[in-house]
């Protein structure tokens, strides 16, 4: 794609009609509305979208061999101030071919947070894409999807947070089933958990940074073959929402 192109596609000057057909041929399709909160593929379609939060971290290359032996796709929500300890497993996602979005820096919890949380919020996401950026030596990149830490929303959405992300042309994510936080539980316990919360447009939430990810580690690999056998595919949370509105 050549600059003038990726100027139009990232966002900048689109006023000349005579590029129309070269942004319908070659811009991607936008997989997000900005501003919309994401929950549940609406789909027949036996694919799930596999997230990843937290990272990155140790067993972060782990997974991404597992994903690649497996021809899965997902994304990883990015904490930020984990990016400076492992930048090269932020390009090894990039470069693997899968989604980055933002976990906001230092993952806060939202529910906690009683001044200006808006403003708090537009930092921890500038804060991570800024890390991201330097990871991956790319001055023009940015996240457009958000999961929040502890899963923070609900009452925050009409008040600051969906009209936040909006302003910035981010997305909100959130997830269907996940478990591999509670880690009493073993391996076999966590995987039977997903298989039996498994549909169509599901969104699994697990994590490649933190502590015991050897345990989702395990898990990963029952869940997959387990449910390919059965059909499913697993892709990144664009890929399922890509074209809803």
């Amino acid at each position: 794609m050549n600059s003038v192109v990726t100027l139009i596609c990232a966002g900048g000057q689109r006023s000349a009609p005579t590029l129309l057909m070269v942004l319908l041929l070659e811009c991607p399709a936008l997989a997000y509305t900005p501003g919309k909160f994401y929950y549940q593929g609406h789909t027949k379609e036996k694919v799930i979208a596999l997230t990843f939060d937290d990272g990155p971290g140790p067993f972060t290359p782990k997974v991404l061999d597992y994903l690649k032996e497996t021809h899965s796709r997902a994304t990883f929500f990015i904490e930020g101030d984990q990016v400076a300890a492992y930048p090269q497993f932020v390009r090894q996602v990039r470069e693997a071919g899968h989604e980055l979005g933002n976990h906001t820096f230092s993952h806060l919890d939202f529910h906690k947070v009683k001044v200006h949380p808006a403003e708090v919020f537009a930092k921890e996401l500038d804060s991570t894409d800024d890390a991201i950026r330097k990871a991956l030596g790319d001055p023009n990149f940015k996240t457009k999807v958000v999961r929040m830490p502890h899963g923070a929303y609900g009452k925050f959405n009409r008040e600051w947070l969906l009209p936040s992300l909006k302003e910035r042309g981010d997305a909100l994510v959130h997830w269907t089933f996940g478990t591999d936080w509670f880690l009493k539980k073993t391996p076999e316990q966590m995987a039977a958990e997903y298989i039996q919360n498994a549909h169509p447009g599901a969104i699994f939430l697990m994590h490649d940074g933190g502590r015991h990810r050897e345990k989702t580690l395990a898990a990963l690999k029952i869940i997959v073959p387990a449910l390919q056998r059965k059909g499913y595919r697993f892709v990144a949370a664009e890929d399922l929402f890509n074209g809803e509105r």
